[in-house]
């Protein structure tokens, strides 16, 4: 089997010296016409209530996805009578801004994401907290269950716009990621990044009691952790000065599998024909937008993908950046062949793209239909 990508190539747009008002060539007008051509809307509903699932990127980044490309994918989907929200779910931890719904919403209005730059609301889908979801049972390759955010799990459809990029331990973040961790709960977050509960090295501890304070299910009493009451949170970690607690956090090819693991898990609940996914390989970075800073992008814009195939779009977004010149002055500099692990050695994006073959999510083998 192979399946359709659609492919807008921003690099083709030819300004001619003669005229110079030209909106045509506006890589968001690319973007409108890639949409209807691809018809990944078509299948939207009058009253459809759809998820545009987005990163709004952390407090100091600089090369997140621009909001007008978001506008206008809301405004395509109010067209068709869908009624759109943009969405994420909270970070993984009980310290930072992010980890909460309330910071979420400060910080995507600090990185200029409004209702009103949007045309839609944002709500950010697993609750104040982050632990407002649906358990799912899931044959994943190493997860059996997993959390999916309440908004997702009740929405009519998902759109997912992702910003391709880089990531540190996971090899690159698009549409794989995009679902399997930014549709989940904290439970699931967590579940992805370490294995088991933590532990506190009692030889360590100096019962300072910040854990016990920032522990919301009151798991920690007398320098211990109960597992019968963590709900596997995160929050006791980065608050140890002492670096007393413990976890096992798992090898970047697990971390990989375990994104898939998820989504399938998210696909599964709705219905894989309730999805979409439009990649923009434009700004794209060494490191995750969940970074607290942005890197020089490793290669030229490309372009933007969209296909109702989540394994298509992944892979074929891959192949488009290796076969990219690195830019100078970027990590990726002089490197050759495939630039997230000649980046990071101890990643490997096969994985992500295996696990998916695998689990059913889509095809690998892929054909590029430009969109001009």
């Amino acid at each position: 089997m192979v399946s359709t990508v659609y492919f807008t190539d921003t690099r083709a747009a030819v300004k001619e010296v003669s005229e110079w008002y030209q909106p045509q060539l506006s890589a968001v007008k690319r973007l409108e016409n890639l949409v209807e051509r691809s018809g990944i809307l078509d299948s939207v509903e009058k009253g459809d209530i759809v998820a545009l699932k987005v990163h709004f990127g952390e407090r100091g980044t600089t090369r997140q996805l621009r909001s007008v490309f978001m506008r206008k994918v809301a405004m395509m989907v109010s067209e068709r009578g869908g009624d759109p929200f943009f969405t994420e779910t909270c970070g993984l931890g009980m310290t930072r801004a992010t980890h909460f719904a309330t910071g979420r919403i400060e910080v995507a209005e600090e990185n200029g994401y409004t209702h009103q730059t949007l045309q839609a609301p944002i709500i950010i889908a697993d609750g104040l907290r982050g632990f407002d979801g649906v358990r799912v049972e899931v044959d994943g390759i190493q997860l059996k269950e997993v959390y999916v955010a309440r908004a997702i799990a009740e929405c009519d459809r998902v759109i997912c716009l992702a910003h391709f990029k880089g990531h540190q331990s996971g090899s690159f973040g698009g549409a794989l990621k995009g679902i399997g961790v930014g549709c989940t709960a904290k439970p699931s977050k967590y579940d992805i990044h370490i294995d088991g509960y933590p532990e506190i090295d009692e030889a360590r501890c100096n019962r300072c009691g910040e854990c016990e304070r920032v522990c919301p299910a009151s798991a920690i009493e007398d320098g211990r952790i109960d597992p019968g009451r963590c709900i596997k949170c995160g929050g006791c970690l980065p608050v140890c000065r002492e670096d007393a607690i413990r976890v096992k956090w798992v090898s970047p090819r697990d971390l990989d599998i375990r994104f898939v693991d998820c989504a399938k898990a998210v696909m599964d609940l709705l219905g894989h024909d309730r999805f979409a996914f439009v990649n923009f390989l434009l700004d794209v970075t060494p490191h995750c937008d969940c970074h607290p800073y942005s890197d020089n992008p490793i290669v030229a814009d490309i372009g933007i993908l969209a296909s109702g195939d989540i394994l298509a779009i992944d892979k074929a977004s891959l192949d488009l950046v290796n076969e990219a010149s690195p830019l100078p002055a970027s990590m990726a500099e002089g490197l050759a062949g495939d630039k997230f692990s000649g980046i990071f050695p101890w990643t490997d994006p096969s994985a992500q793209i295996d696990a998916a073959e695998r689990l059913g999510l889509g095809e690998r083998e892929y054909e590029l239909v430009r969109v001009g």
